[in-house]
């Protein structure tokens, strides 16, 4: 890989290892103390305990994702969330400028600088993952299936990380060969063609498929059934329906997974169950296990400033109404009345009084809070506006995907686990893979999502309007939203007609543009890539 300066750091870290080894072993006469270690700089790529650990590490780095970076309250998170047709970007936190499409539009501005937290984070996964598989065929291991165990791991992430970063940035630089010092200053000087990205991905997905088992006594890791996800997604995007299908059915007809029966237990606990099929987690006061994040803090209102309300977990926790859920997502969970998913399973819809010594006249605890009204009918224009504006703010409905069920509610910060890929999407993207093919098989396995959720059966052939809209409600949030709109070709169209909300807050409608579906590579990023590499269309060079 490629670039100088900041762009990847831990290029500098090699040479500066390097450097520092050299240092200590002129000056070895001058040290007194005994060296209690045989850790040498590349012990990670010298040995089977080390490339054990080197694959640990890309964990590691990608938990940095959720809980490192510059923006407002560690916000990096939920860019992509942000980016989506069933948000609303309210407050004036960094999300929602993202959401109005007041940050993120230009090269220069200062909102799409902090798009480089996902350039960075991903590209450091994969140089990491290039050194292990590279560094495994020089490496002696007790047996075949711990090498092929730790290339398919390897293999996993490098195919996650080019792929995320593809459906990001479109114009991506793909490269099998790690960082070294001899090559550290090398720059790319044009974006890889979809031909070259999508080879590399099957060909890591097959390997890793192949190589990997169904399940792992380690929860978090990579396993066969996350890899045929993975593939899945990556043949919808090469419009290859037929190939999805085979690789969703392989995922759904395994034992060892299943859709839960409720959906109050999909996001209880740990997420350690059978819907699971990649999640990131995160562990308090234990080395290594990550720091708290933001995310459900962003994702939730500030209901605890209307009277009658305190901080609670059964409310959700502390909020700040960030990004939070549009009318557009609201109707449509409200399309079925007995859909459980916004009964605070998925989603929280109604809050309830629970602060006893400051109840408003005529309230008990446990009534749904009604006030302030989203669509007042009394007072002047002013007085209208002012207590709607109080609604957005306060009661807006809200996801509580992210929310720390032990946690405290008075913190802003939670850590709990946060789901990635789940098998409630792989019935979905098998429902739009046998849509033309075969729709008996296409409306079975999205009335399985909707029967779960205790909504009717859909009797009519599944369309892609019903793939839409169950995507919605059953995904909404868990960041996989602005890709799909992005790959069907109806970003432009959903961000036109929902972004936002229709009384208020609706910037992103006014603002969106077509080439906006691909974010642009940040100016830093792009001055320390080769002269000719190209901006995206839409974006000054």
């Amino acid at each position: 890989m490629k670039n100088i300066k900041k762009y990847f750091k831990i290029r500098y870290a090699i040479l500066l290892m390097l450097a520092l080894f050299l240092v200590i072993s002129s000056c070895e006469e001058y040290l007194e103390d005994e060296l209690k270690s045989d850790i040498s700089v590349d012990f990670l790529y010298n040995s089977q305990e080390g490339l054990e650990n080197a694959v640990v590490g890309l964990y590691t780095i990608n938990r940095d994702i959720y809980t490192k970076g510059a923006m407002e309250n560690d916000a990096e998170a939920l860019v992509p969330q942000s980016r989506s047709d069933l948000v609303l970007g309210y407050t004036s936190g960094h999300l929602s400028f993202f959401a109005r499409l007041g940050w993120g539009v230009l090269q220069t501005s200062y909102g799409t600088v902090k798009t480089d937290h996902y350039w960075k984070y991903y590209y450091r996964i994969i140089d990491r993952s290039n050194a292990i598989i590279e560094a495994a065929d020089n490496v002696e291991f007790t047996d075949e299936a711990t090498k092929n165990r730790i290339l398919g791991e390897a293999k996993c992430w490098r195919a996650h990380s080019y792929f995320t970063l593809y459906r990001m940035f479109n114009n991506i630089f793909i490269t099998t060969t790690p960082t070294t010092p001899e090559n550290a200053f090398d720059k790319p000087d044009n974006k890889a063609s979809e031909t070259e990205i999508f080879n590399l991905l099957n060909n890591d997905l097959d390997d890793a498929i192949a190589n990997l088992d169904w399940t792992t006594t380690q929860f978090g890791r990579w396993t066969k059934a996350s890899a045929h996800h993975l593939k899945a997604k990556v043949a919808m995007w090469e419009e290859k329906p037929d190939v999805a299908a085979f690789h969703c059915d392989e995922v759904i007809n395994n034992p060892n997974y299943g859709l839960l029966t409720s959906t109050g237990a999909v996001f209880d606990g740990d997420l350690n169950h059978k819907e699971s099929l990649f999640v990131v987690q995160f562990k308090d006061e234990a080395i290594g296990g990550g720091s708290k994040n933001l995310m459900n803090f962003h994702l939730l209102p500030r209901y605890n400033d209307l009277p009658g309300l305190k901080l609670s977990i059964e409310n959700g926790g502390r909020g700040l109404g960030t990004l939070t859920m549009n009318q557009y997502l609201r109707n449509l969970l409200k399309e079925d009345p007995n859909d459980d998913r916004d009964d605070g399973n998925y989603y929280i819809t109604t809050y309830r009084y629970n602060d006893v010594d400051n109840l408003p006249a005529g309230k008990n605890v446990g009534d749904p809070v009604t006030y302030p009204s989203e669509f007042p009918t009394t007072g002047t224009a002013a007085q209208k506006t002012a207590e709607r504006n109080l609604f957005y703010r306060n009661l807006n409905p809200g996801c509580i995907k992210f929310r720390q069920e032990d946690g405290d509610p008075s913190e802003a910060s939670m850590i709990s686990n946060v789901m990635v890929y789940r098998l409630a999407e792989t019935y979905l993207i098998a429902a739009e893979a046998y849509m033309a093919t075969n729709p008996t098989k296409s409306l079975g396995y999205l009335n399985a999502i909707r029967t779960r959720a205790k909504a009717a059966p859909r009797t009519a052939a599944v369309d892609m309007q019903a793939i839409m809209d169950e995507r919605a409600r059953e995904l909404a949030f868990e960041g996989q939203r602005f890709y799909f709109i992005k790959r069907i070709g109806k970003y432009y169209d959903q961000i036109k007609n929902y972004a936002g909300n229709d009384l208020s807050n609706s910037q992103a409608r006014d603002r969106v543009e077509p080439h906006l579906e691909n974010w642009p590579i940040p100016i830093a990023e792009l001055n320390l890539l080769g002269p000719n590499y190209p901006q995206n269309d839409g974006y000054p060079e």
